[in-house]
């Protein structure tokens, strides 16, 4: 529909053609690999090659949390969960630290083999959340049925990497864009090039998911621990399971190839079917001034973070309806272990500590980033490829979440006398890091002391230093504004030339995360990457997105 058609609010012309019609892949062969299922009759019970590819979106997220807040109360119903065999080095180990001995930490033998589960430090993991777009299951008037293809026949409708931080309480979102162009990798081969939704397709019925989380981790940098699966009819059960998901639109609001029907303005309850057709939405259109017209550029981008939009809006359904509803209500549990598929090394014990852990996760806290691409076109295939800046968004799931340049440095020399050649604030310059000096009592031990918040600042300073130094951390907020306070004790020997592994040093500072003291000196701001809602709307002025919320920022109740 073009802007300037003139049809009413309840006028939808029918077309047919263009429901749920999948983007073109360049370079894509649907005959690549095996079949990817069969079209099963509605009363069969679909099987796990079929629920492997089929449909879905983003709400994966929810299901997941869902599936692990009660996991010990339903291990038979999550013992039914399907499981995907991965190909050995696929995904990868969370890593254990070796630390050094005598500098103030603690060797990776006691946490690992000694220590109670309480005190070992819980290291990050990243997951990669998969959406296909199969027709598998749904009625025959389900507008997101209506596709050109076979319906056991998928691509990747939407791939998000969620980072979880149960030590710190904190987690990190990403949206991949399907027409990503990249090197599609299987089984540790470079196949070809092509749409990353195509991986699926590559991958074929046994190696779909894995394909794809090879592709990701291989083009990206990004380590993938584990994965999981939701399908188009996984995801209008779980929506209808939690009530609906209250959505605000600022006018009457459509999109004819999507199915999405919004007659009025204000706030509306979307059930599965409409949820399903909201966030699968390419061409929304608002009805301002007495005709439909578009909202944004109609791209995948703004897909993405309207499925971002939905995704915390559900999660706040889900508290909002009573003492956490992941927790408390059996129907949820059972329709999540319906809908979703994991990899087989997700285990019901670490889903049940992940659910424990964010329980009281508030889905406002949750850290949103955008990752920078621009258009380009591979034959006559629109594409999107990667601007040089996405490494710092892509840095955020590899664990480096700040560089020198970012995280300012008060050094306070406690060595007592010393000869050196180049003094030791002028090495950390020369690493990139803005630095402060100070002189105190001489200290045995050198130590890094930063606010919690700054968590990351004080991991990036200890990489740089021999021996680890010793981590301390302070929740007071007096402590919140000031640099990273890095103590050189009589032990320091020097700065590195390559810094230390993240993944070691990150170990140890968590272990003094849990017995925090207070001090006098932290370091700067953590940088984040949120995308800004919408503002508010002043007249007729169309919006360039619909996030869901009022114009004033608040959710529908």
């Amino acid at each position: 529909m073009s802007a300037g058609s003139v049809d009413g609010p309840d006028s939808v012309e029918e077309r047919s053609n263009e429901l749920g019609e999948a983007p073109e892949i360049a370079s894509a062969e649907v005959g690549v690999g095996q079949p990817l299922g069969k079209d099963p009759s509605p009363a069969r019970r679909r099987t796990w090659p079929q629920r492997l590819l089929i449909a879905g979106s983003l709400f994966v997220g929810v299901g997941l949390l869902v599936a692990a807040g009660r996991l010990n109360a339903f291990e038979e119903t999550v013992g039914s969960i399907v499981r995907i065999d991965v190909p050995a080095g696929v995904l990868a180990d969370l890593e254990v630290p070796i630390a050094e001995e005598g500098n103030g930490g603690t060797p990776a033998e006691s946490v690992d083999m000694g220590s109670s589960d309480k005190e070992r430090p819980s290291p990050p993991r990243n997951l990669l959340l998969i959406g296909t777009d199969s027709a598998v299951g749904l009625p025959e008037d389900d507008p997101a049925g209506k596709r050109d293809r076979t319906p056991g026949v998928a691509l990747a409708d939407a791939i998000m990497l969620l980072r979880l931080d149960p030590q710190l309480g904190t987690a990190s979102l990403l949206s991949l864009p399907r027409d990503l162009y990249v090197m599609i990798h299987r089984e540790g081969v470079p196949v070809r090039e092509e749409k990353l939704a195509s991986a699926l397709l590559v991958g074929g019925m046994e190696l779909g998911a894995p394909t794809l989380v090879e592709t990701v981790t291989r083009n990206f940098g990004v380590p993938i621990h584990n994965f999981a699966v939701v399908d188009f009819l996984g995801f209008e059960e779980v929506v209808d399971e939690i009530g609906g998901v209250p959505v605000w639109f600022p006018y009457p609001t459509r999109d004819v190839a999507s199915g999405l029907y919004v007659s009025e303005a204000g706030c509306t309850v979307l059930d599965g079917r409409a949820g399903l057709a909201f966030v699968r939405s390419r061409k929304l259109e608002l009805f301002v001034e007495g005709r439909w017209q578009r909202v944004g550029l109609w791209n995948d981008l703004e897909r993405n973070q309207r499925q971002q939009d939905f995704l915390i809006l559900a999660m706040e359904q889900v508290v909002n309806a009573g003492a956490r509803s992941i927790i408390v209500r059996d129907d949820l549990i059972q329709a999540a272990a319906r809908s979703v598929v994991l990899d087989d090394r997700l285990t019901i014990r670490t889903l049940l500590s992940l659910g424990n852990t964010f329980a009281g996760f508030d889905p406002d806290e949750l850290d949103r980033h955008v990752l920078p691409v621009y258009d380009d076109v591979v034959g006559s295939s629109s594409v999107l490829r990667l601007r040089p800046e996405s490494r710092r968004v892509f840095d955020v799931f590899r664990g480096i979440a700040l560089r020198p340049e970012d995280v300012s440095v008060l050094l306070v020399d406690a060595r007592g006398p010393v000869e050196e050649s180049v003094p030791a604030h002028a090495q950390l310059v020369l690493k990139g890091f803005p630095v402060e000096t100070a002189i105190a009592e001489a200290l045995d031990i050198t130590e890094v002391r930063a606010h919690r918040e700054d968590f990351a600042a004080a991991v990036l300073v200890g990489q740089m230093v021999t021996p680890t130094p010793k981590f301390r951390f302070t929740e007071d907020p007096a402590a919140a504004a000031r640099p990273v306070e890095l103590v050189l004790g009589r032990d320091f020997a020097s700065f590195l030339l390559v810094p230390r592994a993240h993944h070691e040093v990150d170990a140890l500072a968590r272990l003094a995360v849990s017995d925090p003291e207070a001090f006098g000196e932290v370091g700067a701001p953590a940088l984040s990457a949120l995308p800004t809602r919408s503002a508010a709307r002043l007249g007729m002025e169309v919006p360039l997105n619909v996030d869901g919320r009022r114009p004033d920022g608040s959710s529908c109740s």
